[in-house]
């Protein structure tokens, strides 16, 4: 009901005080207060500790008399006392009467008896013995039977003095519910209290006390609480409403100039502040294995033991309220946590750390529920509107934090992309042999896919596999070698016309490579299910693109490499040639010129000089007969033809029997240890390997030189080791490697230039290696293995066989 001014109540006011004075000696309780009160309306009256609040019940109960002024009552008066008021020795339903007995037979004291329940039962009260002595009950139940006096009056105005201080959140919620109803019912009700959120819930007017005057009368809707409080404590301070518009003017200000990281602290600082919460807690979503859950990410005030419970939460029920929050998109309060049953879980734990309410509040961005906003605190009450308003302003805020973070860490990750891109680019593009580099390449793709693990199979691509299917696999963790596997399955399963980047599900994803003379693909896998997304898919996609581009890129320098091998080849070709034609002139030369010179038949030689002649003879055909298998040994050596009959073989006999081919063979020491075993080797391609050293160590080191030939172990005993030198002069450091090259000798030297080169062709055919040694003296090592190299086993192993079975 409201009169013609907008104002609640009716037009005729039920209560009047006109300049009401109440003196105590020289003390003015009241001071000139001057009010109306009016049906259908509820007035507050409020103020701090000696304000007059008492003092004005009693004035309007007519309890004392007054100075100065008028109080008119034109219906009947129900009062609740700020002491009660009630009679100790009596029992409830006495107290509920006292003064408006009924007739002393039984069945009135029946009736009076469940009148009295009834009204108990009015709001709620859990008070069932309405015969039990008053001194026996809790002071809440004491209130609960002062309030049931006064209701069950029946009365047109009710005064009510502190009526809900000793009552639970339960009991309080009822109380305020049945004032509403006797509010909505015409009846006038003046409420004094000191709880202003009772008394922003219930009053139509406030009335603020201060010094026995009224200082203040104004609309809940018009003010803050903190403007009251202010009021009452006669503290002049800014209205609520600027000082929180200062702070969200200076919150905007922080969150525009600090760093994104950063930004969502200054929220639940700035929540904290605005709220006077001591207890705040923030939970993000976060997509794990299990699925999304909510996981704490700040924490302010909140027990160690409460804020390690709250870790990781459900979203749902499950997850409390915090869960419920984020399920619902809604704020969620709880008054009194020990009214609240259906609650399980982490709140058990906050209510055994002094919590007694709390609330949750979804954090909503563009695409949805980004997590919660959570307060606690040790009292019980409720969350006013203005402060549910506030928590869904900071909830916004705290919104528009996160998702400007994501922002930044999105971009951040798109440039990261980028850069594995450009990293996979420049490792297909520099020096390295394409497929030596697709490990590196696969990695770096990996790393800015976000993906576990990636792979490509390469098949008919001749030029790079050979002809056969090629399989390449990397994982960002090591121990992910099942992954492979499994990549290969799917790649040899897939179908040939596969092109652009397809999804499978499970995290898989697929895509063909456009390779000249061939087929490709190239796959990723991510752990989570639910990927890949689209960039992913368009990175994929690129890296598609330029992985066939550099294979592509090796295929035609491949193609240009053998071109210009062949083009070598040719000139080489006819180098040897040439230089065939020139090294064959002079034995031919000299073997026709003999030949001829017996052939004539007009003269006649002595016995002496035609064995000279057909010694001659017998040396060139030897000279070119060595010629000659000089070039096809090199011929070999090039072409990776060289054969070699392996079987284990005694050094000490190799070297013996080399230095018994040459010449001055006294000038030749050969030392072998004796921790030298037998190798596994060719003992016909050894001996050439050292006839062709000791030669030239004789050649080169002077007529009365010596030749020293020493064969050791290696340190690791898995090679021997042997070294020829001579007391020649040193071979200068510019031929040093250039004389193991076809065709290149040095000084004083005859010949194809093929020596050297055939024995470091013959040492690598082994598996070893020839080089020479720097210093004063030349010094040719040449390394072996002793046991089989890589391919060998089997040879080995049948040498094995046939060496027991001859044995047996």
């Amino acid at each position: 009901m409201t009169d013609g001014d907008g104002r609640r109540g009716t037009a005729a006011p039920m209560l009047v005080m006109r300049g009401v004075t109440k003196r105590y000696g020289r003390l003015r309780a009241l001071d000139g207060v001057s009010f109306e009160l009016r049906g259908g309306e509820i007035v507050a009256v409020v103020g701090e500790n000696g304000a007059g609040k008492s003092t004005l019940v009693r004035c309007l109960a007519g309890d004392i008399d007054i100075d100065e002024g008028q109080v008119d009552v034109s219906r009947p008066v129900a009062v609740v006392w700020q002491d009660l008021g009630l009679c100790d020795d009596l029992d409830v339903v006495a107290n509920v009467f006292l003064g408006r007995e009924r007739s002393r037979v039984l069945l009135a004291e029946r009736r009076m008896a469940a009148d009295a329940r009834r009204t108990l039962e009015r709001f709620g009260s859990q008070l069932t013995d309405v015969h039990a002595r008053v001194d026996t009950l809790s002071r809440g139940q004491r209130q609960e039977v002062a309030l049931a006096r006064a209701l069950s009056a029946d009365a047109d105005i009710y005064i009510l003095d502190e009526p809900t201080a000793s009552l639970s959140v339960l009991r309080r919620a009822e109380i305020m519910r049945v004032l509403g109803e006797l509010r909505d019912a015409g009846r006038a009700i003046l409420l004094v209290s000191h709880d202003l959120d009772e008394v922003f819930a219930l009053a139509d007017r406030i009335v603020v006390l201060r010094h026995g005057r009224i200082v203040a009368e104004a609309s809940p809707a018009e003010v803050h609480s903190d403007d009251i409080a202010a009021l009452m404590s006669g503290i002049e301070t800014e209205s609520a409403a600027r000082r929180q518009l200062n702070r969200l003017k200076s919150l905007v200000d922080q969150l525009s100039a600090a760093d994104p990281a950063a930004s969502l602290p200054l929220v639940v600082s700035a929540t904290a502040a605005a709220l006077d919460q001591d207890m705040l807690c923030v939970h993000l979503l976060d997509h794990t294995p299990r699925g999304s859950m909510l996981r704490r990410s700040a924490a302010i005030g909140v027990p160690p033991a409460l804020a390690d419970d709250a870790e990781l939460l459900p979203i749902g029920t499950a997850g409390g309220l915090v869960g419920t929050a984020a399920s619902l998109g809604q704020l969620v309060v709880t008054d009194d946590l020990s009214d609240e049953a259906a609650w399980t879980g982490y709140l058990r734990l906050a209510s055994e750390a002094g919590v007694r309410s709390a609330w949750s509040a979804p954090i909503v961005g563009s695409a949805g529920v980004l997590g919660t906003i959570t307060g606690f605190s040790t009292s019980a009450g409720r969350l006013d509107a203005d402060r549910r308003e506030l928590v869904s302003l900071y909830a916004g805020h705290a919104a528009s934090a996160i998702e400007r973070e994501q922002l930044i860490e999105e971009v951040s990750r798109r440039n990261e992309i980028l850069e594995s891109l450009r990293a996979m680019l420049e490792t297909l593009a520099g020096p390295d042999r394409v497929d030596g580099g697709l490990s590196a390449a696969l990695l770096a793709l990996c790393r800015g896919l976000g993906a576990r693990t990636a792979g490509m199979l390469l098949t008919d691509v001749t030029e790079i596999t050979g002809g056969e299917p090629r399989w390449v696999h990397i994982g960002i963790d090591e121990t992910l070698e099942s992954d492979g596997a499994d990549l290969r399955r799917f790649a040899e399963a897939a179908p040939g016309d596969v092109d652009r980047p397809q999804r499978l599900g499970d995290g898989l994803a697929i895509a063909g490579l456009p390779i000249p003379g061939g087929t490709g693909l190239l796959l990723a896998r991510w752990d989570d299910p639910a990927e890949p997304g689209r960039d992913a898919v368009e990175l994929l996609d690129d890296a598609r693109r330029s992985l066939a581009l550099a294979l592509e890129r090796e295929v035609l320098e491949r193609a240009r490499q053998e071109a210009a091998a062949a083009r070598r080849s040719q000139q080489l070709q006819r180098q040897v040639l040439q230089q065939l034609s020139h090294e064959l002139r002079t034995p031919l030369t000299a073997i026709h010129g003999y030949a001829s010179t017996l052939q004539q038949r007009d003269l006649t030689w002595d016995a002496d000089s035609v064995d000279r002649f057909l010694a001659a003879i017998t040396t060139e055909s030897a000279r070119m007969e060595r010629l000659v298998g000089d070039l096809l040994d090199s011929s070999a050596i090039e072409s990776g033809l060289l054969r070699l009959r392996r079987d284990w073989t005694d050094l000490r006999l190799v070297l013996e029997a080399a230095a018994a081919c040459v010449p001055d063979r006294d000038r030749i020491q050969v030392s072998v240890a004796a921790s030298v075993p037998s190798i596994w080797a060719d003992h016909d391609r050894l001996e050439q390997v050292f006839v062709n050293l000791l030669e030239n160590a004789v050649r080169h080191g002077g007529a009365d030189g010596w030749v020293q030939v020493t064969a050791v172990a290696a340190a690791d005993a898995s090679a021997v080791e042997i070294l020829v030198s001579d007391d020649g002069e040193g071979i200068p450091p510019e031929l040093a490697e250039r004389i193991f090259e076809p065709r290149v000798r040095g000084d004083g030297s005859h010949g194809a230039g093929l020596g050297l080169t055939i024995v470091r062709g013959i040492a690598e055919a082994h598996g070893g290696h020839c080089d020479l040694l720097a210093g004063p003296r030349p010094v040719f090592r040449v390394t072996l293995p002793i046991e089989p190299v890589d391919g060998d086993t089997a040879d080995r192993e049948l040498a094995d066989a046939a060496g027991a079975q001859g044995r047996g």
